[in-house]
């Protein structure tokens, strides 16, 4: 293979290779991947349980409210609770 044709090869492929090339700024930008949705827990069946009128009487409802997480302020809706 002649020098010419070596270099004439190299001359292409050069700028070709140089676009492969990983830089910082690419780095930077490409945020890692969070999943929206969380992984699946397997949970065990809840239980009915089978209320008489007495028990319905005696249900609180709570009201709903902010919660602080890890991640911020979280709203937890209102729900009944029987006591």
């Amino acid at each position: 293979m002649s020098i010419k044709r070596m270099l004439a090869s190299a001359a292409l492929i050069l700028p070709i290779a140089v676009t492969f090339i990983p830089f910082q700024a690419d780095a930077q930008i490409r945020r890692p991947v969070r999943r929206s949705v969380p992984a699946r827990i397997i949970r065990r069946p809840v239980r009915v349980r089978v209320r008489t009128p007495v028990q319905v009487r005696r249900r609180i409802v709570i009201p709903g409210r902010w919660v602080q997480t890890n991640r911020g302020r979280r709203w937890i809706p209102a729900r009944s609770v029987y006591r």
